[in-house]
């Protein structure tokens, strides 16, 4: 092969590998950019999409919370003979209210002793005991007028609402006593929950709202 002919073969490889590479280039900045925009859009519809479900799952953990917290207190009053008064904290018709408090009444029993604080719970996420709208009363139709509504009083008896050995609910003066906690997510009908006690047994239910929040059902 003369000299002429290499300098031909090597340059028709060089055009041939070159060509190889264009055929095997990557992305463009437009075709990143486009992947980017389509990637972000449904980024941006799963949030909407996801966003009431989130506020749901929210709403019934802090129901579940309150049904923990007023069964809690039961069993330990049966348990141990002794009142547990339950409290909520920073209770507000209207404002952003959002903990409960146990209290173990020692100071009520014949023993006697200092009152001793059991548990201290703080809604879980952004809910807050609130009314949501114009949803009705539970089925158990306690009273629906204020978030906290304890024998027809607002945030319940100022002197106090207990569980007792015998695992009722009472008022200071050892009458039944019937109540409703409501709570929701930043006025959203579908985050709203409800806790009721019976004050004969101490029975503690928890309610859900339907989907035209309409009515309510019982989650067992």
């Amino acid at each position: 092969m003369s000299e002429d002919d290499l300098r031909e073969t090597q340059r028709r490889a060089l055009l041939t590998g070159f060509t190889c590479k264009r055929g095997q280039r990557g992305f463009t900045l437009i075709e990143m950019m486009v992947v980017v925009a389509l990637a972000l859009t449904i980024a941006g519809m799963a949030v909407v999409f996801l966003t009431p479900t989130m506020q749901e799952f929210r709403a019934n953990s802090a129901a579940s919370q309150v049904v923990d917290i007023l069964r809690q207190a039961r069993e330990y009053a049966i348990t141990y003979r002794r009142y547990v008064e339950v409290t909520f904290p920073n209770y507000k018709a209207s404002g952003s209210s959002n903990q409960m408090q146990l209290v173990i009444k020692n100071s009520l029993t014949p023993a006697g002793g200092a009152d001793v604080t059991m548990a201290m719970v703080t809604l879980q996420g952004n809910v807050t005991f609130q009314l949501e709208g114009n949803v009705p009363d539970t089925p158990d139709a306690f009273g629906n007028a204020t978030p906290v509504n304890f024998g027809g009083l607002d945030g319940g008896p100022p002197a106090g609402m207990f569980f007792q050995a015998d695992g009722t609910f009472v008022n200071s003066t050892g009458a039944y006593l019937n109540g409703s906690v409501f709570l929701g997510t930043n006025s959203i009908l579908l985050t709203a929950r409800a806790v009721t006690i019976l004050g004969t047994t101490g029975r503690v239910r928890e309610y859900h709202v339907t989907g035209n929040g309409a009515n309510w059902f019982e989650i067992r």
